[in-house]
């Protein structure tokens, strides 16, 4: 949750007038659980979505995520027990999921990853995602391949590409600094497109 782009995805948020609430799953950090129960993260996200009822009653609902954090979001709102939301704001849902932590080591660095998989159940979730939505992804992106994303997102999930940018939002070769000058407009437009 304190990534910078997930920092940056909230306060864009606060600033278009959202209540913003930003929250770990289970395993990340020093949080308790299981970073690979993606049930229990699921379980988890509804649970923040119903504090977020309980702190701004009545009041319209969005989810955002960056990388994995999207794709729990194309999962919840497809399962029956979906959340209420108006509108999903997905950084860089990752369509090819890395495999080992030598995967993950790669994509920190740059490098080309061996192991990552195409997942077709992100591609089924990217084309039925059932409520309006905006796809941000680096044009550099590995693993949420923008022509890939684009040729899979349903109509009411846009896929805006930024240039010269990774699957970190980064102009470096593999994670490094986030390029807010490219990265903010695009936010802010995007949360401008889904609360109007």
């Amino acid at each position: 949750m304190d990534h910078s782009v997930v920092r940056t995805v909230a306060e864009r948020a606060a600033a278009a007038g959202l209540v913003v609430l930003r929250f770990d799953v289970g395993g990340v950090r020093t949080s308790v659980g299981d970073v690979h129960d993606r049930a229990a993260h699921l379980r988890e996200l509804l649970a923040a979505i119903a504090v977020v009822e309980r702190l701004a009653p009545g009041l319209p609902r969005y989810g955002a995520g960056f990388s994995y954090g999207a794709r729990l979001w194309m999962e919840a709102v497809l399962r029956p027990e979906a959340p209420a939301v108006a509108g999903l704001l997905l950084l860089a849902p990752a369509t090819r999921v890395p495999k080992s932590s030598r995967d993950f080591g790669d994509l920190l660095l740059g490098r080309p990853i061996r192991d990552a998989a195409l997942d077709p159940h992100s591609l089924e979730r990217l084309a039925a995602i059932p409520v309006p939505a905006r796809i941000l992804v680096g044009a550099n992106d590995h693993v949420a391949p923008p022509d890939e994303l684009r040729a899979h997102a349903a109509a009411i999930a846009p896929v805006v590409v930024i240039e010269g940018v990774n699957h970190f939002f980064s102009r470096a070769v593999g994670g490094g600094a986030t390029a807010f000058d490219a990265l903010v407009p695009a936010v802010d437009a995007a949360w401008a497109e889904l609360i109007r």
